[in-house]
């Protein structure tokens, strides 16, 4: 069947128009401010101890400040540049993970050539070609291509360090000691007060899946040369749960006063989801609080992610061996707020070869060029930056079973450098008296993350040009934001 180009206009231009679905930053709490919960994905991290994070009172969340007459200590916000610190960068780290998911190649499973002696086109290929990478052979001219497909991701590392387990140590921010109140204990007569030593604890769990729909057309313009367009539709969920403990060493010396200075959950706040620890006794015998509570945020959020075109221009043809040139456009079309899509453009320009025979090995390599977004920036402040530019490769091959069926097996790499890298490690925490505790947290560097996947599948030819696929893509190393097993489902008609 011959498709003319002009019918496929107006479908592209209506999948072009598609608006952004971004809806805005997660609110800035400070003491004095009042702030409400966002239901964007990208703040349950940042929220799951209430809007404001560990920002008390006028802002919401579960940290008791101290307000007695002639105290310089407003705890409110004493925590909150170190729980930033922590959580930020994972949280864009997941973001730009997420908005890079690979899509199911749009190169058709079957693949014409003109006949010159009978004045036709005829299936030239002896497979039905590869799944998630490409080939070098077009589609034909005037052909058309089209096909759905499933993927299901369950994250569960990032760069090895579990999701489901990860600690992260809140330090005090640093603080002078004017000696008011009287009753405020400085270290060493004049350094810094004793409650800068306080530090807060955290077990940490990250639930992360995603669900991907992806439409998939390709039209064949001339023989060398055919243009494809892929638009994923994703539904992301995403929960954080977090036991915090405060650690106070203020609350053992019994010349303190511990009303002002010890912090404390408080039990007045009214942070959804919080459930308090049991309560303790400062050993002064002066009170009793709360040091301990667990926290649980979910979000889910649904809707087109980025909407990639794909050019491909064939510029040699052997009797076997093929080479073609091309380039993926990515535009913003899905939510970056809601980790549906980048936030920005992308440019990929890329190179393949492939054999064609019954066995057809290929391979690609191409270099992803982003712009500035969110996701590659500061999350607490809402700067964009540039998102790292990404160097894929792939190989792998494809292999005839029957005029029917084939398999498929494949190599997938990409390599992004300067990007940050995260890992347990441990935290010597400076106590009161000048003894020193280890407490495992997080570690945040910068370096080079190189990403690797195998995927394996085949299709399956029922009647007519008619493809039904199935594909495992398993990652073979931790680098990156890890995924269980991806399995992937589709079918496809070329006319």
């Amino acid at each position: 069947m011959k498709v003319k180009a002009a019918t496929l206009i107006p479908f592209l231009l209506l999948l072009m128009s598609t608006p952004s679905l971004a809806q805005g930053p997660c609110p800035t709490a400070t003491p004095s401010s009042t702030a409400t919960l966002s239901k964007d994905l990208i703040c349950t991290v940042s929220q799951v101890y209430g809007a404001g994070g560990l920002v008390g009172t006028n802002a919401g969340g579960p940290l008791h400040p101290t307000n007695l007459p002639g105290s310089p200590f407003g705890h409110e916000v004493h925590f909150q540049d170190s729980a930033i610190a922590s959580f930020s960068p994972l949280t864009a780290k997941i973001g730009t993970a997420l908005s890079q998911l690979p899509l199911t190649s749009p190169a058709s499973g079957f693949i014409f050539t003109f006949n010159p002696s009978l004045q036709v086109y005829a299936r030239s290929a002896e497979n039905f070609g590869p799944i998630l990478t490409e080939r070098a052979d077009t589609i034909g001219r005037h052909k058309l291509y089209v096909g759905i497909s499933y993927q299901f991701f369950d994250f569960d590392k990032v760069d090895g360090l579990s999701l489901r387990n990860f600690p992260a140590v809140f330090q005090h921010e640093p603080e002078k000691c004017p000696n008011t109140p009287a009753t405020v204990t400085c270290i060493n007569g004049s350094g810094p007060p004793v409650i800068t030593k306080d530090h807060v604890i955290t077990d940490d769990s990250i639930n992360l899946k995603a669900h991907q729909v992806t439409a998939v057309a390709t039209f064949g313009f001339t023989d060398r040369f055919d243009l494809s367009m892929a638009v994923p539709i994703l539904y992301v969920r995403m929960d954080m749960t977090s036991t915090a403990r405060i650690f106070n060493y203020e609350a053992s010396d019994a010349t303190i006063m511990p009303q002002c200075c010890v912090h404390r959950f408080d039990p007045a706040s009214t942070v959804p989801g919080e459930k308090l620890g049991p309560i303790v006794t400062a050993q002064s015998n002066q009170f009793q609080y709360y040091d301990s509570a667990t926290f649980f945020r979910a979000n889910s959020a649904s809707g087109v992610g980025d909407i990639v075109f794909r050019g491909k221009y064939r510029v040699f043809k052997g009797e076997k061996l093929g080479v073609a040139v091309g380039g993926d456009f990515r535009i913003p079309t899905g939510d970056e707020l809601n980790f549906l899509g980048s936030g920005t453009w992308g440019i990929r320009p890329f190179g393949t070869f492939s054999y064609l025979g019954r066995f057809s090995p290929h391979a690609t390599l191409g270099y992803q060029i982003n712009g500035n977004s969110v996701l590659g920036g500061d999350i607490s402040t809402y700067t964009s930056a540039r998102l790292p530019d990404v160097f894929t490769y792939s190989a792998g091959a494809d292999y005839g079973i029957s005029t029917r069926l084939s398999v498929s097996a494949d190599f997938l790499g990409q390599t992004l450098r300067n990007v940050q890298i995260f890992a347990r490690t441990p935290t010597t925490t400076l106590i009161a008296d000048n003894s020193t505790i280890t407490e495992q947290g997080l570690k945040i560097t910068n370096g080079t993350s190189n990403q690797a996947s195998v995927a394996v599948g085949g299709k399956f030819n029922p009647f007519g040009k008619l493809l039904v696929t199935a594909n495992i893509l398993i990652r073979v190393n931790e680098a990156g934001l890890h995924s269980k097993p991806v399995p992937l489902g589709g079918l496809s008609y070329t006319f």
